[in-house]
C-alpha cells in the first residue's frame, strides 16, 4: 500500500464503518486507532478493549517516518503530495462533516475526533450552525474521555492510600499516626480544591471503578461526563450490590438524555425507593454533622444568608412564615417586588425586630446584641468560625463572616443596621500612611464592598461599646509589615472627619486611635517576640494572623481567627515565636502531625509542605488588595 492510498485508508472509527480520507493536518499527526475490520463493534457503552497489536504495520511504518522527518526539522508533506495526480484525484477531499448524523458527528471520542475538532475550529466561519453544534458536542465527548481518565487516575491513587492506612491500622498504628490518613487534604493540595471536594472525587472513582461499570463505560464512550456520574455513585453508595447493578443500569441508559439536575433526582428517587433507610440515616447524620449558618459573598458583591442542612418540614415551616410577612407588608402599601419583602422580612427577624414595625411611624430600638466578640477575634463579626470545607467543601471561608441589614425603601427611612459587636481591622497601605499614594484602606473581611456600604456597615460596628479596632501597616506588594491594635472604644471614630485628601484623612483616623505598632517578623526574626509558654498571648497571636489571614495549607481559605496557632516546629523544641507559628485550620494541623507530612517553615511566613507523594508545596504570606 502506497503512501496516497495510506492517506485515503478506510478506518473503522465506531459502531458503523466510515471512508474518512485524511487531509494535510500541518503539525497534527493521525494514528491509526480502533478495532480491525473484521471485528464486532464496539455498542456504546461497552468497556473500552486492552490495546492490540497495530494489525496494519505500513500504517505504524508510515506514521513512524512522519515522526523521524518532523524531529529533523523537515517538511515531510511535499515528498507525499510531490508528483502528477489523475484528474480524479486533482481535488482534495473534503474533511468529515459536523452536521447532525454525518460522520463526525457521531465519531466516539479519541485520537482521530481530536484531529477533526482541532481542524475545525482553526476556521469556525465555513461551518454551518449545525455543524458548530457538532463539534461542540464531540469536544464535549472528548472531556467525558479525559474524565474518564482521570476517574481510572483517581481511583487508583485512593486504593493506594486507603491500603496503607488500613495496613497500619492491622499493626496497632493509632489511626491519627497511621500513613494515608489524609488522601482529600493530599489530593485537594495539588488539584487546587476544597478538601471536600476532593474527597468526593476518591469516594466517586473507587465506585465507579470497583461497583458501577456501565457508568464508567459511558465515560469512556463520551456519553457520560463527571457531574452525571458523580450523582450515580452518590445515590447508589448506600445500595446493595444487587440494587447499585439494578439502579446503575437503567441511570447510566438515561444519563446522557437527562440534564445532571434531572438526572440527580431520578437517582434520589430510586435511592429512596430501593433503601429508604439508608436515606433517613444519611439525612439524620448530615443534621448532625453539618448543621449550621452561612454568610457568603454573592458574586454581585452583595451577600447571602442561609441555613444549611435543616430538617425540610422546619424549612418549609420558615419560609411560609416569611412569604406571609412579605404578603402582609406589600398589602400595607410597602413597595419592592415579593422577593426584596421577602428579604426585609428575614433580615429583621434575625436581628430582633418585627418586619411589621416597616408598617408604622415609629422606630423600634433593637435590642443590644448579647452575643460579644472572641477578645482574640479577628476581622469579621456575626459569623461561626467553623471550617466549612470540613462539611462540604465550599469556599465560604475566605467570605465575610456577618452581613449588614440591607438598605431600607423609602417608607421606612432612617432606619440603620444594628449596632453589632466586632474586630474592626484596617489594612492601611504604607505609601497612603505616608502620603505616596491614593490607594484606600480596607476594613477586614468587608474590604469588596462599595465605599457607602462599607461606611454604612462600619459605623454601625463602630457604635457598639464591644467594638475594638486595630491597625495593620502593609508594604507596597500587600505583605504586612507592622500591626496595632487600640485602646478603648470609639464609637464616633467615623464621625466629624474633616474633608481632605485620602492621606491626611487616614492620618487623621489614626490620630484618633493612637496605636503603637510592633514590626511583623518577614525575612528574618530577631525572636523579640519570644514567649516561654505554649500557648501564644494575644498580641503575638494578632502579629501572626496580620502576616498570614489564612490556614497556611496549600490551596486552604479557612480564616486565621477561625484556625489553630500551630508551632512548625513542635514546643518545647520549637519556640512560641512568629518564626515558628502559623495559623492552620484543624484539619491540616492533624495532616501535618501524620507521619508522611513534613512541613517546614524556614522563614516567617514561609512554608514548605512535603505530602506523602514526596511533592512538595510552598505558602507564604498573605498579600492584601491595596
Amino acid at each position: 500500500m502506497g503512501w496516497r492510498a495510506l492517506a485515503a485508508a478506510r478506518w473503522n472509527v465506531g459502531p458503523t464503518r466510515y471512508d474518512v480520507r485524511v487531509p494535510r493536518f500541518g503539525c497534527h499527526r493521525l494514528r491509526k486507532e480502533g478495532r480491525h475490520m473484521n471485528e464486532r463493534p464496539p455498542s456504546r457503552l461497552e468497556w473500552p478493549p486492552a490495546v492490540l497489536p497495530d494489525p496494519d504495520p505500513e500504517w505504524a511504518e508510515y506514521v513512524a517516518w512522519l515522526d523521524r522527518e518532523s524531529a529533523a526539522g523537515r517538511d515531510p508533506e511535499p515528498m507525499i503530495w510531490a508528483g502528477e495526480q489523475d484528474e480524479a484525484e486533482s481535488a482534495w477531499p473534503t474533511l468529515p462533516s459536523f452536521d447532525q448524523g454525518e460522520e463526525a458527528d457521531v465519531l466516539p471520542p479519541g485520537a482521530l475526533l481530536a484531529g477533526l475538532t482541532d481542524q475545525a475550529v482553526r476556521d469556525l466561519g465555513r461551518l454551518a450552525d449545525s455543524e458548530l453544534i457538532g463539534v461542540l458536542q464531540a469536544t464535549r465527548r472528548q472531556i467525558a474521555r479525559e474524565q474518564y481518565k482521570q476517574v481510572l487516575v483517581t481511583a487508583e491513587y485512593g486504593r493506594r492510600r486507603r491500603d496503607a492506612f488500613q495496613d497500619a491500622l492491622n499493626r496497632g498504628v493509632p489511626a491519627g499516626c497511621a500513613p494515608g490518613g489524609f488522601p482529600g487534604e493530599e489530593l485537594a493540595m495539588e488539584l487546587v480544591t476544597t478538601r471536600a471536594e476532593a474527597g468526593r472525587r476518591i469516594d466517586d472513582a473507587l465506585d465507579l471503578t470497583s461497583r458501577l461499570p456501565q457508568t464508567l463505560a459511558g465515560m469512556a464512550a463520551g456519553q457520560i461526563d463527571e457531574d452525571r456520574a458523580g450523582w450515580i455513585a452518590l445515590y447508589t453508595r448506600e445500595l446493595c450490590e444487587a440494587d447499585a447493578a439494578r439502579a446503575e443500569e437503567i441511570l447510566a441508559a438515561d444519563a446522557p438524555d437527562l440534564r445532571a439536575d434531572q438526572l440527580a433526582r431520578k437517582a434520589a428517587a430510586m435511592e429512596m425507593k430501593l433503601a429508604p433507610e439508608a436515606v433517613r440515616a444519611r439525612s439524620e447524620r448530615a443534621k448532625r454533622t453539618g448543621q449550621r449558618v452561612e454568610a457568603r459573598r454573592e458574586p454581585s458583591g452583595n451577600a447571602s444568608l442561609s441555613g444549611r442542612e435543616m430538617d425540610t418540614a422546619d424549612v418549609m415551616a420558615s419560609k411560609a412564615h416569611i412569604d406571609a410577612l412579605a404578603m402582609k407588608l406589600r398589602a400595607g402599601g410597602l413597595p419592592g417586588p415579593l422577593g426584596t419583602l421577602r428579604v426585609l422580612a428575614l433580615a429583621d427577624l434575625t436581628q430582633g425586630r418585627d418586619p411589621l414595625d416597616r408598617l408604622t411611624a415609629r422606630d423600634s430600638a433593637p435590642p443590644e446584641s448579647a452575643d460579644a466578640p472572641d477578645p482574640d477575634g479577628w476581622p469579621g463579626w456575626g459569623g461561626g468560625c467553623d471550617d466549612p470545607e470540613d462539611i462540604d467543601g465550599d469556599d465560604s471561608a475566605d467570605a465575610p463572616a456577618g452581613s449588614a441589614r440591607p438598605a431600607d425603601p423609602p417608607s421606612a427611612p432612617g432606619r440603620v443596621p444594628q449596632p453589632m459587636p466586632a474586630l474592626i481591622n484596617l489594612i492601611v497601605p504604607a505609601g497612603t500612611l505616608l502620603g505616596w499614594s491614593n490607594v484606600p484602606a480596607m476594613a477586614g473581611a468587608w474590604s469588596l464592598l462599595e465605599a457607602d456600604e462599607t461606611r454604612t456597615t462600619v459605623s454601625a460596628a463602630a457604635s457598639h461599646p464591644r467594638t475594638r479596632w486595630c491597625v495593620t501597616l502593609t508594604a507596597t506588594d500587600g505583605t504586612a509589615l507592622a500591626h496595632a491594635c487600640a485602646r478603648g472604644q470609639h464609637p464616633r471614630l467615623l464621625s466629624d472627619l474633616e474633608p481632605q485628601p485620602p492621606p491626611a484623612r487616614l492620618a487623621a483616623l489614626l490620630r484618633r486611635l493612637s496605636p503603637t505598632f510592633t514590626l511583623i517578623a518577614s525575612d528574618a526574626c530577631d525572636h523579640a517576640q519570644a514567649e516561654d509558654q505554649y500557648a501564644p498571648s494575644r498580641r503575638l497571636k494578632h502579629l501572626v494572623r496580620a502576616r498570614s489571614a489564612t490556614c497556611d495549607a496549600p490551596g486552604c481559605q479557612a480564616q486565621a481567627v477561625c484556625a489553630d496557632l500551630d508551632q512548625t516546629l513542635p514546643w518545647p523544641d520549637g519556640p512560641t515565636e512568629q518564626c515558628n507559628l502559623a495559623p492552620r485550620c484543624r484539619t491540616h494541623h492533624r495532616a501535618k502531625q501524620a507521619p508522611d507530612w513534613r512541613v517546614e517553615q524556614p522563614v516567617p511566613g514561609l512554608t514548605r509542605w512535603t505530602l506523602p507523594s514526596g511533592r512538595t508545596h510552598v505558602t507564604t504570606a498573605t498579600r492584601y488588595d491595596c
